[in-house]
């Protein structure tokens, strides 16, 4: 029995993904985009997927939205079966999704508004995560007023103001300059700790897997399948919340190297 296996039996709760697979149309025959997949989020886990390009990441987290539907296997959060998309799991992309016609305290709004969510709005759910995300000062701001990285924070609270079970991210911070994707890497991790958010995010960049994640769901590519689970032995130390903290960790050149020598193992299939 192999260890995702093991993990998918043992956890009660949470995301378990069992023998995962999508298959689309090609000219001449069908297409596998990924294939017996199998692995399991715990509650409070970071999980990051990651691989070379083209080895199904984003399609096994659309499929874990409820934007795709599985051709094989299964996908249950908590028990239930994922079978179209739910509030319960928030979702972020890499583009800005802020609806410009709405400030935005109006968009991190948006969400509990249509879903008739009054006793949030009278709690103070909006504002509250609008300080976690640090846009309380440009919270009555139009969305054309801010930065690339600002917008992103509007995407972040409204999915948090939602109270997803799963909040899942599609390389959120991919169009943002460099300085600003880690200033956005530590907030999300400060964010998702004092949230106690279970998150299941795709990336390319190793740094970003490497700060962020708990566990990371290493893919290979054509088609895509789980390569290696790997644990972050670093993870535990919770002192750890900027990139520099990170780089200097005795285990990180290690762990790093790893994953760099598997990128390029796969990169050259």
């Amino acid at each position: 029995m192999t260890a995702p296996e093991i993990a998918i039996k043992d956890l009660t709760l949470g995301l378990k993904a069992e023998r995962l697979g999508k298959s689309f149309p090609g000219r001449d025959a069908q297409v596998i985009a990924v294939s017996d997949v199998n692995f399991a989020v715990a509650p409070r886990e970071v999980c990051i997927l990651l691989g070379p390009s083209g080895c199904g990441k984003s399609t096994i987290l659309r499929m874990i939205a409820g934007l795709e539907t599985p051709s094989e296997g299964s996908l249950t959060l908590n028990g239930e079966l994922i079978t179209k998309p739910n509030r319960e799991r928030g979702m972020v992309f890499q583009g800005y999704t802020s609806f410009p016609w709405l400030t935005v305290r109006e968009n991190v709004a948006y969400g509990l508004r249509i879903n008739g969510d009054v006793s949030a709005m009278r709690e103070g759910t909006v504002d509250h995560f609008i300080e976690q995300v640090g846009l309380t000062r440009v919270a009555n701001a139009w969305p054309h007023e801010l930065s690339g990285g600002m917008r992103q924070r509007v995407a972040l609270a409204r999915a948090l103001a939602n109270s997803p079970k799963l909040l899942l991210m599609d390389e959120p911070f991919g169009a943002l300059d460099a300085e600003t994707r880690w200033q956005m890497q530590e907030l999300l991790l400060s964010v998702i700790r004092k949230e106690r958010m279970t998150v299941i995010m795709v990336t390319h960049d190793v740094e970003e897997a490497l700060l962020l994640g708990d566990k990371i769901v290493f893919l290979s590519s054509h088609p895509g399948r789980v390569k290696e689970i790997l644990h972050p032995p670093f993870k535990n130390d919770t002192s750890i919340t900027t990139r520099e903290e990170l780089r200097s960790h005795p285990e990180y050149s290690m762990m790093e190297t790893k994953i760099l020598k598997m990128m390029r193992e796969e990169g050259n299939h």
